[in-house]
């Protein structure tokens, strides 16, 4: 890479269709492009934008990209990008959505587990992930897993989840937790119309305090398994509430 970074104010990422989201959606964040020959053709539209716009990009080998990427799953391109705009889950709250759609994660640090599930958060219109630390959600893995969801789904941090919770259950949310040892079905719940929904880890799930937030489900099963990956659990419920809520009552909206 011909420059350092800045890593409070940008980042890199790789991936096929993370790269080109991003450059669909904010071209004016790019700061640099670097990728293999062979993928000059694929790229075009972005080559050409960097040579119009004055923006550096560079023909380097994969061992070069992995060694820039520090993995080998790059797809023959990576940028260097400004972060996009943050805001709070205070600032997000002081909008008053009338409806919104949450996901919480309480140890969930798998980047590849965390890129899967902005992947289906943006695919069944989430408005927001909330993690302990947001760096989970924008290390590069997990910006390539989510495979140009993370371009459409904000990340909130809140270090204290018993105060985010209070915080959004004091503006009108409903707060579910998940469990395979839980009584209630998912498939027997009421849906409102603002609620986040809170996962744990896979090996021990949510923590006790964790689950007394709020109501708790289960994804029904044959009970051959203990229970599923996050973020296919993630994806089995998101796409309930997309069905029973949000396709048949409003436009998805992402943001």
């Amino acid at each position: 890479m011909s420059k350092k970074f800045n890593k409070e104010t940008e980042t890199k990422i790789y991936g096929e269709n993370a790269c080109l989201t991003l450059f669909k959606k904010r071209p004016e964040d790019i700061i640099q492009v670097f990728l293999t020959k062979e993928k000059l053709k694929s790229f075009a539209q972005i080559t050409k934008y960097c040579v119009q716009n004055k923006k550096a990009y560079h023909i380097v080998t994969r061992a070069e990209l992995d060694q820039m990427t520090r993995a080998t799953h790059h797809e023959d391109i990576c940028m260097l990008v400004r972060k996009s705009t943050e805001r709070s889950l205070e600032e997000y709250l002081h909008g008053k959505p009338t409806q919104s759609l949450l996901i919480a994660l309480e140890n969930v640090s798998n980047p590849h587990n965390i890129g899967a599930i902005l992947r289906s958060a943006a695919h069944f219109g989430a408005n927001g992930l909330i993690l302990p630390e947001k760096k989970a959600a924008s290390a590069a893995s997990a910006v390539r897993t989510s495979e140009g969801g993370a371009e459409f789904v904000e990340v909130y941090e809140a270090s204290d989840f018993k105060k985010a919770m209070a915080l959004l259950k004091k503006n009108g949310y409903q707060i579910l937790t998940t469990s395979s040892h839980a009584k209630k079905s998912l498939y027997d719940l009421k849906w409102e119309k603002k609620v986040v929904i809170l996962f744990g880890e896979e090996a021990d799930g949510l923590s006790k305090e964790a689950l007394s937030y709020g109501e708790t489900i289960k994804i029904p099963g044959t009970d051959k398994i203990e229970s599923l990956n996050v973020s296919v659990a993630a994806a089995v419920i998101l796409s309930d509430y997309y069905q029973k809520v949000k396709h048949h009552e409003v436009t998805p909206r992402f943001k």
